[in-house]
């Protein structure tokens, strides 16, 4: 942990020179540097000096608070009780003769208190289990990683043609994504795109992945803690993999993804969306659905079943108010509720798309049908700029129920933000999120109560 938070404190430091650095420039307007050794005359031009020249250093401080409270009499077994700061480094290069560049991105979690839980934005150990108060739930503990580093390449400036990254890096195209947290998980691997006028295709492959409650990059594999608990065993997974299409001119959009967890799981989805300009109204519709089937090499599962989810909204916006309504439908026989995941653990998918997901539950169980509906309204248009506020609630029927009779749930979820419009502070923001879930005796999940705080501000160099 000592050499983490050193090496955390080299690059901090390395990263901020950079960027104070950048305003005064060391070499000669048009050349590369100084003059040859012994003339006048530059070095040749070439704009390898672009990958400092024209770089950006984004420094950033988030407040995380969160106290979750299982309602069930006599548990506390879904309690989430966390403060947590998270401050975060990203250094993302300019390129060198236009077309080479590398991203680094470091981050410190800290503990700010005594927690319970797995927050799931602090470095949770599984097997600490020293501290009374924490009931041998493991450990939320403070951290410090190097998050990210990845050489880029682009074609053109203009994002047009060939673009690829390689290395420990987000990866974003056809199911494969790196969804949640406070600052973004990445996997170790390669993402490579191709853009052609409003299409893009792509491609990425990884064999490691870092969650935000973990410290290190680990191997893939087919148990959902990653071998990090005593006693476990799990069996490797190779690689995983997708492939992307998207075509997304003006107002409209329609994304395809295939993906493979090597003899896991392989799955595939299709989302879209058209907005209607109505004079200085609009109306959005948007569709997704996902399929998913386990291979029964290293999940275990014999006879594995075709396993879908389907949702789709309805948003019209009209001054500063916006109406929404979704439904959507699950079947997921083998997973109980539904994997996105092209393994068993981890935010590593592309699960956006999602139109009736909630605050306390994404309401993707086997059999479940749910409506939801919502209203946000902007107070920028009646003068109180930076302020919003929305309610939505969701209602869900046929959730399996582990040989019980078929369940049903609602949830109920607020949430009211400011963002500062100038002065030193423009851009931070803070938000409040209240929510409650009611399930019904559901085995899956008990009813909670729930309110998350969050601040943050960033400013780049």
């Amino acid at each position: 942990m000592h050499t983490q938070r050193s090496l955390l404190l080299a690059v901090l430091a390395a990263f901020t020179g950079v960027a104070l650095a950048a305003e005064e420039p060391a070499v000669p307007p048009a050349s590369d540097g100084p003059a040859l050794k012994g003339t006048a005359q530059a070095i040749p031009e070439s704009n390898v000096y672009d990958l400092l020249t024209k770089s950006e250093t984004t420094l950033s401080a988030i407040y995380y608070g969160r106290d979750r409270q299982d309602q069930t009499p006599g548990s506390n077994n879904g309690d989430i009780h966390v403060n947590a700061l998270n401050l975060g480094l990203n250094f993302k290069s300019g390129y060198a003769w236009d077309h080479l560049g590398f991203d680094a991105a470091a981050h410190a979690a800290l503990r700010l208190n005594n927690g319970l839980g797995w927050s799931e934005v602090l470095y949770h150990d599984v097997n600490d289990k020293s501290d009374p108060s924490e009931e041998g739930r493991g450990k939320d503990k403070s951290t410090a990683v190097l998050s990210q580093a990845a050489l880029k390449f682009r074609q053109n400036a203009d994002g047009q043609g060939l673009s690829a990254r390689l290395g420990y890096t987000p990866i974003s195209i056809g199911t494969m994504g790196t969804s949640g947290g406070l600052q973004s998980h990445a996997y170790r691997g390669f993402e490579g795109k191709y853009k052609f006028g409003d299409f893009e295709v792509g491609y990425g492959w990884a064999d490691q992945f870092r969650n935000e409650w973990d410290d290190r990059f680990r191997d893939i594999t087919n148990s959902w803690e990653q071998g990090r608990t005593d006693g476990s065993k799990p069996k490797r997974i190779d690689y995983v993999n997708s492939i992307g299409l998207r075509y997304a001119p003006k107002d409209w959009f329609v994304d395809f993804g295939f993906g493979e967890g090597k003899d896991y799981r392989s799955n595939a989805q299709v989302a879209a969306s058209y907005t209607w300009k109505l004079g200085d109204d609009s109306l959005t519709v948007t569709g997704y659905y996902f399929t998913a089937k386990y291979k029964t090499a290293l999940s275990g599962i014999q006879n594995p079943k075709n396993e879908w989810h389907a949702s789709g909204s309805l948003s019209y916006s009209t001054g500063g108010l916006t109406l929404m309504g979704g439904y959507g439908s699950t079947h997921a026989p083998d997973s109980g509720e539904l994997n996105f995941r092209l393994a068993p653990w981890a935010n590593a998918d592309n699960r956006n798309f999602i139109q009736t997901w909630g605050q306390l539950d994404d309401f993707v169980w086997d059999g479940t049908k749910v409506y939801k509906i919502g209203l946000s309204y902007d107070f920028g248009k009646i003068g109180v700029t930076g302020l919003s506020a929305g309610i939505s609630a969701n209602f869900a029927s046929g959730m399996k129920n582990a040989g019980k009779a078929d369940t049903k749930a609602e949830e109920v979820d607020f949430n009211v933000g400011y963002t500062v419009q100038s002065g030193f502070l423009k851009g931070a923001s803070i938000g409040v999120y209240p929510a409650q879930l009611r399930t019904h005796g559901f085995s899956g999940k008990a009813d909670r109560n729930d309110v998350k705080v969050i601040a943050s501000y960033s400013k780049t160099f």
